[in-house]
Formats: C-alpha cells, sequence, structure tokens
C-alpha cells in the first residue's frame, strides 16, 4: 500500500470517466478492495488521507481545489456506504 497508489487512484478518477464509471458501479467495500487489487492501487484510508492533504497543498486555483474535494468526497461515498 502506499500514498502514491492514493495519488494516482485520485488522478484517474478526476482524467478518466471510465474509470470513475467503474467506481460508480462497486457493491460494497470488498468490490472495491478487489477494485484495487485489479488496478493495483491498493493503499489505506489513511494513505488517501495523506494523498488528499498533500494534492490539496499543491492547488494552485479554487477549480483545482474543488475537484479534488469532490474527488474526495467520491471515495468517501464509496467507503462510508460500502461498508
Amino acid at each position: 500500500m502506499s500514498i502514491g497508489n492514493a495519488i494516482k487512484f485520485m488522478k484517474n478518477a478526476d482524467r478518466d470517466s471510465s474509470f470513475r464509471k467503474s467506481l460508480y458501479k462497486l457493491n460494497g467495500i470488498m468490490e472495491f478492495r478487489k477494485f484495487q487489487i485489479v488496478e493495483d492501487l491498493e493503499f489505506s484510508d489513511a494513505e488517501f488521507e495523506e494523498a488528499f492533504n498533500h494534492l490539496h497543498s499543491e492547488c494552485q486555483f479554487a477549480e483545482q481545489a474543488d475537484n479534488l474535494f469532490n474527488l474526495k468526497h467520491l471515495f468517501e461515498l464509496i467507503i462510508c456506504h460500502t461498508k
């Protein structure tokens, strides 16, 4: 598991619509964990939070920060609503 994987996850979710659609289809935390393994993007919740904070500190514009917060909320919905 790594922070780098969490960063890659967020960038893929932001830039790749088919990746995002795959996330929307997940049903349960176990499916999400399997998705992480298949995509080679394993990371913990704490690593996700650290990656988010790192990327947030790099935002130069409000729009970038808004997009990042939207990705965080998507992740939280997947995790919170699938446990």
